[in-house]
């Protein structure tokens, strides 16, 4: 059986549990899936800390100046030991760090936002309306699995991991904005959640496994 992505990713995942028909109408057959305004602002964000690029937004492109950051910017977590795999949205090839299962290696490819060049710490940005909360921090499984990754190519799980939410509100054209409020929040992961991520991953990806020959076999 095979795959629609040669590795496994937070997004494919949390798709994946979600909504296994948005799974197949995302990975499967290609069909680009409705995001709010408020994720939309949040990819622009991105894009542009990313290739440290205006956005064209004079207001996003200050409180970009004010985040804290480090050296790799949205770069891929790599392996030197792990697994070769090809990115279809970055067109490159990437060794990434992988779960084993039984006589399978899986694949992770992890992207945080802003990471040490050792992996020692790491940073992710999330744009909201709403405040985050340190519960919400703490519970955020994408933030332990960008860790299992890190954990799976170092050994170490990182000291330092900080989830940055950057407020924005609607203006009265329906259009984002920010407000000018960043706030964070320092949470960490213990080898426990690293082994249920791992538990996680290995469930998710089976049932893509099978998912996908069920709708194309």
């Amino acid at each position: 059986m095979f795959t629609p992505r040669p590795y496994i990713s937070y997004s494919q995942m949390a798709t994946f549990e979600m909504s296994p028909q948005k799974f197949i109408d995302s990975y499967i057959y290609g069909n680009k899936q409705h995001i709010s305004r408020n994720m939309d602002y949040g990819s622009k964000l991105a894009k542009g800390l990313e290739f440290e690029e205006s956005t064209g937004d004079p207001l996003l492109d200050i409180m970009m100046a004010r985040l804290p950051k480090f050296d790799r910017m949205d770069e891929v977590v790599e392996d030197e030991k792990g697994i070769e795999v090809y990115d279809p949205h970055t067109k490159q090839t990437h060794k990434v760090p992988f779960v084993t299962d039984r006589k399978e290696k899986i694949p992770l490819l992890a992207k945080p936002d802003t990471a040490k060049n050792d992996y020692s710490a790491f940073k992710e940005y999330k744009t909201s309306t709403v405040k985050w909360t340190q519960k919400k921090a703490d519970d955020s499984g994408q933030i332990t699995f960008y860790a299992t990754a890190i954990y799976l190519k170092t050994g170490k799980i990182p000291e330092d991991i900080e989830l940055v939410n950057v407020q924005t509100e609607y203006q009265e054209d329906g259009s984002m904005t920010v407000t000018g409020e960043i706030y964070r929040f320092k949470t960490h992961r213990t080898l426990v959640d690293i082994l249920r991520m791992q538990s996680r991953i290995k469930k998710a990806w089976s049932g893509i496994k099978t998912l996908t020959a069920n709708e194309l076999l």
